[in-house]
């Protein structure tokens, strides 16, 4: 069974429900059903802290593609 969390991100990628249309483009942090646009510099730290605290988990940083757009995704361990 798939928990709240799982739900929001499924929901968020599909690209067909207006959540994900709404955040299209964007990254954000999930918790639960709570979706935040993930800000830049202190002010993404202290949304993330705030998250954590108030639901006890760590929240799920990820990037919503707009549905028009195709992505390359590349990553690197350094």
């Amino acid at each position: 069974m798939k928990n709240e969390t799982e739900r929001t991100l499924l929901l968020l990628h599909s690209g067909k429900n207006p959540l994900a249309k709404k955040y299209a483009g964007k990254h954000v942090m999930v918790i639960r059903n709570k979706v935040i646009v993930l800000k830049e510099g202190e002010q993404a730290v202290k949304d993330f802290k705030k998250l954590k605290e108030k639901y006890g988990n760590l929240p799920i940083i990820t990037f919503i593609p707009r549905q028009d757009i195709s992505y390359i995704l590349m990553m690197s361990l350094l």
